[in-house]
């Protein structure tokens, strides 16, 4: 008899697996054969592996209070430079990433 491996993936972007219907975030576990042809089309990322670690056990010391402020999330950032952007009379194309608004507006503040 022949042992199925499977791997647990997390979905990237909405798709069909099966008779499922998945959307971006969502988790699911797949034979390992089309779980490598899922993560290489870009339809799913293998999810984390949960740690060895138990979740009863009590941390050594108190976590630390963050000293600096957390990165803003990648949505804000965009939005922001999309407000930006356009107060500069830049066209903006709604497929432009982060890197592109910036360099945009960078080449719009040397005029």
């Amino acid at each position: 008899m022949k042992a199925t491996y499977t791997r647990k993936l997390r979905a990237i972007r909405p798709h069909k697996y099966g008779t499922r219907h998945l959307v971006a975030g969502e988790e699911y576990e797949v034979p390992i054969r089309q779980a490598i042809a899922l993560v290489v089309s870009r339809r799913a990322r293998f999810a984390p592996k949960p740690s060895s670690k138990r979740a009863s056990m009590a941390p050594s010391s108190p976590p630390k209070p963050q000293a600096e402020p957390q990165a803003e999330p990648m949505d804000d950032r965009i939005d922001r430079l999309r407000l930006e952007a356009m107060a500069l009379g830049i066209v903006v194309d709604g497929r432009w990433g982060s890197l592109r608004l910036a360099q945009e507006i960078e080449q719009a503040r040397r005029r």
